[in-house]
């Protein structure tokens, strides 16, 4: 493709009648004007000319001009009279809210308008469902939960209710939920009744553990075994599970007590005492099975068993079977 030139013959049409009025134009004027006009357009000022300089510029290039500075002491004086005042006037506010309780009364008041709104709400206990609950008191449980009928549920903290409800003595775990708008959920897994600890002359419910699930001493639980003494209900579940391993003397136990929080001394349902060894006391409880089956040793007079040596046992018997047993050693010799 060709390139395009442009040159003064390739040139836009103008306007007909304006080219005309132009070229009069250009007719009237003369050689001499044509010239003028010609030398004042390649005229121009430059930008930094200056006509003329004012009087005040004149002075201002002659010397400087000095200003007036403001002491600053009266600057300081301002700043610590606001100061002053503000405190002042911070003070006496402070004073008047303290003595007529502002703060206290507008956080009253907002309380009493927040707790207005949950109600109108309906965010409101109205029921409490427990599921698990057998023998735990129901007066114990609501007591625990500390919140009444009627009561704003928002400001209800179920942590802390589970805490609460845990620290009843059947009570081994629980959950505590809210059920929005109006109800309180709690499962609860209660403690199985183990054994009957007596201490201080006192007796109580433990379950397996050692813990102490009611001091009531109901009659449902006078089948339960008992233990005696400083420790024992937190080595009962111990002492029970080796007794149990020979049911026939476990069942005639009355009661185990505790000596000193080291061993046990145990009476049967005949009032035999038998006396465990600190150490050793399965094999000690192996021995006294033994007898009772071969020998029917609990059945004949014996007051007293003692098995805390190793090597020997030593029987205590009653009175009158004792005075039998000399005379028929006598007789016999």
């Amino acid at each position: 493709m060709r390139p395009i030139k442009v040159d003064q013959n390739d040139r836009p049409v103008q306007n007909a009648r304006a080219t005309k009025k132009k070229r009069v134009r250009n007719k009237k004027r003369s050689p001499n004007q044509a010239s003028i006009l010609t030398k004042l357009k390649s005229f121009s000022i430059p930008l930094n000319f200056k006509f003329w300089k004012s009087s005040t510029q004149k002075k201002r290039t002659s010397g400087k001009v000095k200003r007036r500075v403001a002491p600053s002491w009266g600057r300081f004086a301002v700043i610590g009279g606001s100061l002053a005042a503000l405190a002042v006037l911070t003070g006496f506010v402070g004073y008047l809210m303290v003595r007529d309780a502002w703060i206290s009364k507008t956080g009253i008041w907002l309380d009493e308008q927040r707790t207005a709104v949950i109600k109108g709400a309906g965010l409101v206990l109205a029921e409490v469902s427990v599921v698990g609950r057998n023998r735990t008191d129901a007066s114990d449980l609501l007591a625990a939960l500390q919140i009444d009928q009627g009561d704003n549920l928002v400001d209800f903290d179920p942590a802390e209710a589970r805490l609460r409800v845990e620290k009843l003595g059947w009570v081994e775990e629980a959950a505590v939920m809210r059920k929005f708008p109006d109800e309180i959920f709690i499962r609860i897994q209660e403690r199985r009744p183990f054994a009957r600890w007596q201490m201080d002359g006192k007796t109580a419910v433990i379950d397996r553990k050692g813990v102490v699930v009611s001091r009531k001493t109901e009659a449902e639980f006078a089948h339960l075994p008992k233990v005696v003494g400083e420790g024992a209900n937190e080595q009962a579940a111990e002492l029970f599970d080796m007794l149990a391993e020979k049911p026939a003397l476990f069942t005639r136990l009355q009661y185990a007590v505790r000596v000193r929080d080291r061993r046990w001394n145990l009476e049967f349902d005949n009032g035999v005492k038998v006396l465990l060894p600190e150490e050793g006391t399965v094999a000690a409880w192996t021995q006294l099975h033994e007898l009772q089956q071969s020998r029917k040793i609990l059945n004949k007079g014996v007051l007293a068993i003692d098995l805390r040596a190793s090597d020997r046992m030593f029987v205590r018997l009653r009175e009158g079977d004792a005075e039998f047993l000399r005379t028929a050693d006598s007789g016999s010799s």
